[in-house]
């Protein structure tokens, strides 16, 4: 939903899904959420956060801190896209490959 515009958001949030709307309480959210984590499980790019279509972001991580922490740079991220006029680039691969190699990034 976002593109990898810092170096924070890729190593903190990772790629964020949305997830089609459906009422709040509906199950098949759950399921769906479900393939997506075990998707990226698959890529070895974990999910970290979803965005709710009409209704917002769930995340979770390790540690309550941890997953406020992503909640927090998703949140900063969205603000800087939606506030930046022109839109800034994304990082390219390059850039993107150097954090996963200094950092540990599952970009």
């Amino acid at each position: 939903t976002l593109p990898p515009i810092t170096p924070y958001f890729v190593m903190k949030v990772g790629h964020v899904p949305l997830v089609p709307y459906r009422r709040p309480g509906d199950p098949a959210v759950a399921t769906r959420v479900a393939a997506l984590i075990a998707a990226g499980h698959a890529k070895r790019t974990p999910i970290r956060a979803v965005l709710l279509d009409r209704l917002g972001p769930v995340v979770w991580h390790e540690t309550p801190g941890a997953a406020m922490a992503v909640l927090e740079e998703l949140e900063e991220t969205a603000k800087l896209w939606l506030m930046t006029a022109p839109k800034p680039a994304p990082l390219t691969e390059d850039q993107i490959a150097e954090l996963r190699m200094q950092f540990g990034a599952a970009w």
